[in-house]
């Protein structure tokens, strides 16, 4: 793979309204192994897609760091844009004892030998992957000053392996996400989260990713659940809304959320709703096994009052039908 040879229009590739003739550069190769999963039923977000594309067109020496809280769709994004430009992807989840050779590649016993094994930066920068880096606020800001060359443009040199250099390749792209945007959490909400040096962060285009409009998740639900009426998922949209300003915390006088309803969450809910659709509180119980399971007592309360308060009737007499 050499150059990004298909010529896609964005209106027919993402399923969004625009002018036809809108374009943007992907692969005819459908067949390379690393592609991630296609999920036909995501929906793009117009703005988040611009930027993408913009920077995958054209990334002008820069990475791309998406900001969100939990569950807001940064880390599916990149994901769902690859898959259908056909844009092989490697990537690596951040941790607090991450190293720089689970990047670059090390040396291990294969089949009864030493064989140096490449690492996923390693691979995206030779081959023309895309290269994501996820949740890299919780790594050692100390490991993560060794990207600054391969940042600057500078080629990858592994001194592990005999001093071998790769040049990047002219599609490889670096594409980060987090909690924050690199300078700490100041909500308290994610534990582990580290402020990341500014020279660092300079070399990125920054992107906030916030939840979806409550009109991006009802055609969600809409793709997801069309067996359910349209009233009850309006509904679950709205109780997912209001749970996540108690998370963020923008209602100080209300009982503050731990956890929260992602778009993945809601969907969880509506399916199991139908699944539970003849249970004596349908609605109820799949709110239970899909997120009140797994808060803390009070805050199981605040949010089953929240759906009451929503859904009305509607919530002891379950009706999904």
């Amino acid at each position: 793979m050499t150059v990004r040879d298909q010529a896609m229009a964005i209106r027919n590739t993402f399923n969004l309204d625009v002018p036809v003739e809108v374009m943007t550069a992907g692969f005819s190769d459908i067949n390379n192994p690393f592609i991630p999963k296609r999920n036909d039923g995501y929906v793009f977000r117009r703005e988040t897609l611009r930027d993408i594309l913009s920077f995958l067109d054209d990334p002008d020496g820069d990475g791309l760091y998406f900001s969100g809280h939990y569950g807001a769709g940064k880390t599916t994004l990149p994901y769902q844009v690859a898959s259908r430009l056909n844009w092989p992807v490697q990537s690596f989840t951040a941790h607090s004892r991450m190293e720089f050779d689970d990047l670059v590649g090390t040396w291990k016993l294969v089949n009864g030998s030493m064989e140096f094994v490449y690492g996923p930066l390693s691979i995206a920068m030779r081959d023309g992957h895309l290269f994501i880096l996820n949740e890299i606020d919780r790594a050692d800001p100390g490991q993560l000053a060794a990207l600054h060359d391969v940042l600057e443009g500078h080629p990858l040199v592994i001194a592990t392996n005999g001093g071998e250099i790769i040049h990047a390749h002219e599609n490889f792209r670096f594409i980060v996400n987090g909690n924050s945007l690199g300078s700490g959490d100041s909500t308290g909400l994610y534990q582990g989260v580290n402020q990341l040096d500014i020279a660092f962060l300079d070399r990125f285009r920054m992107v906030e990713v916030d939840y979806p409009t409550e009109d991006v998740e009802l055609m969600i639900l809409e793709q997801k659940t069309p067996e359910l009426p349209e009233e009850i998922r309006r509904n679950m949209v709205r109780v997912a809304n209001q749970i996540r300003r108690l998370f963020i915390g923008g209602e100080e006088s209300a009982t503050p959320l731990t956890v929260t309803m992602s778009t993945r969450t809601l969907c969880r809910w509506a399916k199991l709703s139908l699944s539970f659709r003849n249970a004596p509180n349908a609605l109820a119980y799949a709110l239970k096994q899909s997120l009140t399971a797994k808060a803390e007592p009070e805050q199981r309360i605040a949010i089953e009052q929240i759906a009451k308060d929503v859904f009305g009737s509607n919530w002891t007499q379950g009706d999904t039908q």
